[in-house]
C-alpha cells in the first residue's frame, strides 16, 4: 500500500465533506455524482474506515472523516498558497527577525503603513536570530545592528548608521549640562546592551564610572524608565525619534556615531523575491522619516 491515497480522492472527499453533499461536490468539481461516490469508496477502502454515514440520501462525517477533513483543509490551504506564490512570485507572508527594542520602539509604530500598502502580505515577527538561521531560512529577513560587513552570501541593505547618546526626562534638564554631570545622576542600563555606556564613553572621550546604576532586562524597559524620570539611559537615536519629537525624552549631550549600523539582511539568493523587495523599499522609505 502506498503512503498516501490519491490526491484526486482526497480532493473529492474535501469538497464533499465541506458541503456535506456529494451532489454539491460534483457540481463544484464539474464531475458526476457517481465519480464522487467512486473516489470516496476507494478512499474509504484505502483507509479501512468509513468516512461518511449515509442515510436517506444524506451524508454525515464520521469521527474519522472529521479528522481527515481538518488535515485536508490545512493541506489544501497550504498547497493553494504555495501554488499561488509560485505563479505570482509572491509568498504573501514574510518572517522578520529583530531585537525586541527595535520591534517595539521602531517597527511596530510604523508597520500599519506597510499593511495598508500591501494588505495581502502577512508579516510575522520572530525573536532575534543569528545570521546562520537566516541562511537556513528560519527567517526571511533579519534586522540587526552589526559591526562587521556581512558575508558575501548575505544581501544587506543599510537602514541607518548608528548614533547613540544619553537620554533623560525633561525634569533633568537643569541638572544635566555636560558629561561630568552624569556622576550626580542615576544611570540606567539595558542588559541586552551592557556595553552601551562604555561604547559611548570610548567614542565621545568621556571619562567616568558608567557601570553603576539600575538594570533592566531590555532597552525598551530602560527607555520607559527614563521617560518616567528614573534616570539616564544610553540608547540609539533611531529608537527614540518619537520620544524626542514629543518631548518626553531629551538628549542634552546629543549623539555620537559608533562603529555599527542597522542593516536589513536576507539571503543573496532571495534578494529579488517580490515580498522581500517590497518590504526593503518600505523600510528604507521609513528610515528617512
Amino acid at each position: 500500500m502506498t503512503a498516501l491515497p490519491s490526491l484526486r480522492a482526497l480532493h473529492y472527499f474535501h469538497q464533499a465533506a465541506l458541503h456535506s453533499s456529494f451532489s454539491v461536490a460534483a457540481e463544484r468539481l464539474h464531475v458526476t455524482h457517481s465519480a464522487i461516490s467512486h473516489q470516496i469508496r476507494q478512499l474509504e477502502s484505502w483507509m479501512g474506515k468509513p468516512l461518511f454515514v449515509r442515510t436517506n440520501g444524506r451524508v454525515k462525517l464520521t469521527s474519522h472523516g472529521e479528522r481527515l477533513l481538518v488535515s485536508c483543509q490545512k493541506a489544501f490551504s497550504e498547497l493553494s498558497t504555495t501554488c499561488e506564490s509560485i505563479r505570482t512570485g509572491m509568498r504573501h507572508h514574510l518572517s522578520v527577525s529583530c531585537a525586541p527594542s527595535f520591534l517595539s520602539q521602531w517597527l511596530i509604530p510604523r508597520i500599519s503603513s506597510f499593511y495598508q500598502r500591501y494588505p495581502d502580505i502577512e508579516v510575522q515577527f520572530q525573536p532575534l536570530v543569528e545570521i546562520d538561521q537566516l541562511r537556513s531560512e528560519h527567517t526571511d529577513v533579519l534586522i540587526l545592528s552589526y559591526e562587521q560587513s556581512p558575508d558575501e552570501d548575505i544581501d544587506a541593505t543599510l537602514i541607518s548608521d548608528d548614533y547613540i547618546g544619553p537620554l533623560c526626562a525633561p525634569q533633568y534638564a537643569a541638572r544635566f549640562h555636560n558629561e561630568q554631570d552624569l556622576a550626580t545622576l542615576p544611570l540606567l542600563h539595558a542588559d541586552t546592551r551592557l556595553h552601551a555606556w562604555a561604547e559611548w564613553a570610548k567614542t565621545s572621550g568621556a571619562r567616568g564610572n558608567y557601570w553603576v546604576g539600575k538594570h533592566f532586562d531590555n532597552l525598551t524597559l530602560g527607555i520607559q524608565a527614563a521617560r518616567n524620570g528614573l534616570g539616564v539611559i544610553m540608547a540609539p537615536r533611531l529608537l527614540v525619534r518619537q520620544e524626542l519629537s514629543d518631548g518626553t525624552l531629551i538628549a542634552p549631550l546629543g549623539f555620537v556615531r559608533v562603529d555599527r549600523a542597522t542593516w536589513m539582511m536576507t539571503k543573496i539568493s532571495r534578494q529579488h523575491d517580490a515580498e522581500i523587495t517590497l518590504f526593503r523599499d518600505w523600510l528604507r522609505d521609513q528610515a528617512l522619516h
